[in-house]
């Protein structure tokens, strides 16, 4: 499936190489799903206009997708990925991107097909939002 990114209302603009996706996932020892990877080539560090989404009875919006890099430096995926580097984050939970009250959007890699959820910092639990990124982006709305 491919997406039209501007219909979002997302700038476009990255710097993501197959080389920095293999890398970041090697490091990271997952696959991500073709549809996030098309969105990160396409705007890498993207704050979609129209992001807002349902979750466990509640909506939030994107406020901004993490650099997609292998460098473990703050504001990247492997920076909160990291062991030990987000507080009570589940293995094989991998945060892409953050929501208006600091929430992560994350996916979940240890399901059969990778599942997008909400992670809650403070009480360390996961909210379910979708099967799939596509899914995901899909109940986006202004």
């Amino acid at each position: 499936m491919t997406i039209d990114w501007s219909t979002f209302e997302t700038e476009q603009g990255s710097s993501v190489t197959n080389d920095t996706i293999s890398q970041t996932q090697k490091l990271l020892g997952v696959n991500f799903p073709s549809s996030y990877l098309d969105l990160v080539t396409y705007s890498d560090k993207s704050s979609p206009e129209i992001s807002s989404f349902p979750y466990d009875e509640n909506e939030s919006c994107i406020s901004e997708f993490f650099e997609f890099s292998p460098d473990i430096r703050p504001y990247t995926i492997a920076w909160y990925a990291r062991a030990g580097g987000t507080a009570g984050l589940p293995a094989g939970i991998v945060p892409i991107a953050r929501d208006a009250g600091d929430y992560l959007v994350c996916f979940n890699f240890n399901k059969p097909s990778i599942t997008v959820e909400i992670f809650d910092p403070n009480s360390s639990s996961l909210y379910f939002a979708a099967n799939s990124f596509e899914e995901f982006v899909g109940l986006w709305t202004e």
